[in-house]
Formats: C-alpha cells, sequence, structure tokens
C-alpha cells in the first residue's frame, strides 16, 4: 500500500481511498489492477465500491502528457448479500480528459465474479492486499526524510520486521487488456495512474485519490502527517501534467537531504535527477514486457515486487533493506486471472 487514507474525502469514506496501483502481462494481456479500501481503516471502513464514485485507470500512449484512454468501472448499491453490479466504459482520444465524456461501454459484470467481455476481462471484489511493508519501519525513515535529519531505526532491525498488511483486505480492481487493442499495442511504451472520484452537488466530479509511482504519496506528500495542507490537497486533485512544476521542488529538496549522507558528489544536482524521474507520477510500462519496478528500470509493477525498498534505496541513495521478500505475500497473488487472491 503505498498511502491510505490520503484525503480528507477518503477519510471520510474509505471506498474512495487508492492505495495502489500495478501494471503487469498477464497470460492474455495488459493486467491493469486497482487497489482500494484497507481493511486497515479500521471502523472507518465501509464495505464494497462506492455507488456514486468512480474508478478509473488513466492511460497515455507514449507517455504523452494527457490521458488518451480511459477505462472508468461505476458501480451499483450493494445488493443484502453486498453483492454490487458495476459496468466498465472506455473513453479515448481527447474525451479521456473530460469527466462529462461517457465514452462506449465495453463490459458490465458482478463483483466477486469474472468478466469476459470482447477483447478484455474484468474483475472486481475483495481480496487479499498483496502489497507488503512493515509500518514500523517506514516510521522511522519518514521521520528524517521529511525533518531533513539522519535516519535513525533505532532497535528496528531488518530481521524483526514484519509486514503490517499480513491478513489485510482491500477492494481490488482487475482489468485485462489484449495487446491486439489499437491503442495498447505490443512494445508501446505507456504511463499509467488510477484515480478515483465522487459526483459533486453541483453535478460535476471532484477527484478523491490518485496513485501510480509507489510510495510518492507518505513519503513526498504527507509531510509530517499533514495531509490538510493546502500543497497536499492541490497535489491530491492534480493532474501529472503539472507534478513536474508542483511536486517537483519538493522531490527535489527531500532527496538532496537524504542522498547527502551517501557520498554523493552533488546533493543537489541528485536530488533534481530523482525529481524528474519521479514526476510525472505515472507508472511507466511497455506492453508485452515483463513488467520490474526494481533499481534498474521502473516497467510496471508486478504484484510481488518490493517497490518500498526500490524507493528507499533510490531516495537515499544507498541500500535500505526492508526486511521483507516477495515469498512474505506470497499467499496474496495466484499466476491466473484475477492474479490476486478473493477473498473466501
Amino acid at each position: 500500500m503505498s498511502h491510505h487514507l490520503d484525503s480528507p474525502a477518503s477519510r471520510r469514506d474509505s471506498r474512495l481511498n487508492v492505495t495502489d496501483l500495478y501494471v503487469f502481462d498477464g497470460d492474455s494481456g495488459t493486467v491493469f489492477a486497482m487497489v482500494t479500501n484497507t481493511s486497515l481503516a479500521g471502523d472507518a471502513r465501509t464495505p464494497g465500491f462506492h455507488p456514486e464514485g468512480r474508478y478509473e485507470f488513466r492511460i497515455h500512449p507514449a507517455l504523452v502528457p494527457v490521458e488518451q484512454v480511459v477505462y472508468r468501472f461505476c458501480f451499483g448499491a450493494p445488493d443484502p448479500a453486498g453483492t454490487q453490479r458495476y459496468t466498465v466504459h472506455r473513453i479515448v482520444g481527447e474525451d479521456a480528459a473530460n469527466d462529462s465524456a461517457t465514452g462506449q461501454q465495453v463490459a458490465e459484470g458482478t463483483t466477486g465474479t469474472p468478466t469476459e467481455a470482447p477483447g478484455l476481462r474484468a474483475w472486481a471484489g475483495e481480496s487479499a492486499d498483496p502489497f507488503y511493508l512493515d509500518l514500523g519501519h517506514l516510521g522511522h525513515l519518514l521521520d528524517g526524510l521529511q525533518n531533513h535529519h539522519e535516519i535513525d531505526l533505532g532497535d528496528w532491525t531488518p530481521g524483526q520486521a514484519k509486514s503490517t498488511f499480513t491478513g489485510s483486505r482491500v477492494n481490488t480492481i482487475v482489468l485485462e487488456v489484449p495487446t491486439s487493442d489499437e491503442v495498447l499495442t505490443d512494445g508501446r511504451h505507456v504511463g499509467v495512474w488510477a484515480a478515483t472520484k465522487l459526483a459533486t452537488d453541483a453535478g460535476g466530479w471532484h477527484q478523491t485519490n490518485r496513485t501510480a509511482i509507489p510510495m510518492m504519496w507518505p513519503i513526498f506528500h504527507a509531510l509530517g502527517g499533514d495531509d490538510g495542507s493546502p500543497e497536499y490537497l492541490r497535489d491530491t486533485v492534480g493532474q501529472p501534467a503539472d507534478d513536474r512544476d508542483t511536486i517537483g521542488p519538493r522531490i527535489a529538496e527531500i532527496v538532496a537531504a537524504a542522498a547527502a549522507p551517501s557520498g554523493v558528489a552533488d546533493p543537489e544536482v541528485y536530488g533534481r535527477k530523482v525529481a524528474e524521474q519521479l514526476t510525472p507520477d505515472l507508472l511507466p510500462y511497455r506492453i508485452g514486457s515483463p513488467a520490474g519496478f526494481t533499481f534498474a528500470e521502473f516497467n510496471g509493477r508486478a504484484l510481488s515486487d518490493n517497490a518500498p525498498e526500490v524507493m528507499y534505496g533510490l531516495v537515499t541513495n544507498s541500500a535500505r533493506e526492508t526486511g521483507l521478500k516477495a515469498v512474505d505475500a506470497a499467499e496474496t497473488r495466484q499466476d491466473k486471472f484475477p492474479y490476486i487472491v478473493p477473498s473466501a
């Protein structure tokens, strides 16, 4: 989980809280997986998906500044058993950035059941959370990173790491699009982000959360735990095309301070370089290739990737073990569609 309960709107309704995005090659095409509504919200959690919200995969072919393809999931009210009907619309071209555009309905289904439609398949429902991280470790790192002082792990060691997310449940949306798609063709580079939106009283749509590159939000947005600042709220409703100007300077400053103890020749230059790599906040992926969010390359994100360890190393310019491995969350994923493990 790259962040949770990010914005005031998502804190009020956990169903709108998008926590992670995964993009990888499945057995019949490109898989987009959006994780929402963590059980770690506790009593604040409302089961299911918001019937007045939108859940969107927003895709930038060739990493263009503005999205050109959107897959939008909309859910109906739950029945007495908690099951929800949903529709999937595809919006392309200039309409993709227009909230009033409806596009073409390409699928419909029921939560908890795989849906096969011409040219794609979908699944939505409650599942195990594939993310793994010790939040105690993260707390130590954030204190050093965001307050610009040396990171002190206290008595924490990698050997004692335990994933806070073991046993947690989330709502997950999985979409698989074949590489024969006219836009998402084999070999093409794309940038992807996920967003949730809520209908407003005025008749429009308010963006409540967004995510793409993992760990961006806890490290660079919720500074000092303050997720009510004007900057934070701006970033929540912002667009990737604006990130380099709005978030970039903050990233460069935090990274420069964090990397200085590593002995890097020029921390400020390194900070700017990392800021350029992380903005715009889009998860890059080459269609049809093995996904991997690694030290060597950001190329989508597989369910097993240790994204926190990669981001910690990038930000500090040094090795930062999380003490956890992919095997520690092996029970949360599977090789066949929908790739995550549905709740019993």
